[in-house]
């Protein structure tokens, strides 16, 4: 990994789905998920966020080595299976839209008649179901992490993006309520920040589990110089993305003990 990348990586994390996308490539082509320099190329330019408030989903992993080569009936064949492939998968991923945004109407037809100190309860309940989940997504590492078996990783992934998707929506609904309803613009801003811290947190996590997947299945630091310095930039990385996440997790504490205060005033 070369310093840039491991900067960028670091200061703005990446999305769960770009750190699949990298380890599943790596185990198509059968080689260690670790270093070369085709991949550490790759992680430049990236750091991109995840909007938690948006359309949480996962390709399949199968679909992430793509070659735009093209050479006989074969190929043809190929090409064809992947064209079928992609057309069930964009008809999964518009069904899971559209259960989304049932769900999202839903819920928000639930909370318009729920009091102010209600829906602060209502998102304090969603945020320990996302500290619940969080701890199921480490644990969830920490056995992969021993078995040194990335395979099970796409779906840990998949269980945990679905479960922060419905705790996400639910305190977007209970903030839409608050604004509409209640017209407590002073909330609703509060709530966007925690919004925000949480999606941070979720960026340097995915980044963090990528370089401690990367350091774990290598073997780097037993060989030439190149191999501990890119062993050494991997430590780094991980060190300033643990450091991020303690700050995060801190500005996530802020939001909540603000957004406290508030509802023990509304008592």
């Amino acid at each position: 990994m070369t310093p840039a990348t491991s900067l960028s990586v670091s200061k703005k994390g990446i999305g769960i789905q770009e750190a699949l996308s990298i380890l599943s490539a790596r185990a198509k082509s059968g080689e260690d998920i670790s270093n070369s320099k085709s991949e550490l190329e790759q992680l430049k330019g990236r750091g991109q966020t995840i909007d938690i408030t948006e359309e949480l989903e996962f390709t399949n992993p199968a679909n992430f080595m793509k070659c735009d080569c093209v050479t006989g009936a074969e190929d043809n064949d190929d090409s064809e299976n992947k064209l079928a492939g992609e057309s069930v998968e964009d008809a999964r991923h518009e069904a899971m839209k559209q259960a989304r945004i049932r769900r999202g109407e839903e819920i928000k037809s639930k909370v318009r008649s729920m009091s102010i100190s209600d829906l602060l309860g209502m998102i304090f309940g969603a945020q320990q179901e996302r500290v619940s989940t969080y701890k199921t997504y480490e644990e969830g590492l920490s056995k992969i992490l021993v078995s040194r078996d990335i395979t099970n990783y796409p779906a840990l992934c998949a269980k945990v993006t679905a479960s922060f998707s419905v705790l996400s929506d639910t305190i977007n609904a209970a903030k839409s309520a608050l604004l509409e309803q209640h017209k407590r613009k002073d909330i609703s801003m509060v709530v966007d920040q925690l919004q925000k811290h949480e999606c941070d947190k979720l960026n340097f996590t995915a980044a963090l589990h990528l370089e401690r997947l990367r350091l774990n299945n290598s073997d780097l630091g037993v060989g030439n110089d190149a191999d501990e310095r890119a062993a050494n930039l991997l430590k780094e990385s991980i060190h300033t993305l643990e450091g991020n996440i303690s700050r995060t997790v801190q500005s996530i504490n802020e939001s909540i003990d603000e957004l406290r205060c508030i509802s023990v005033d509304e008592e």
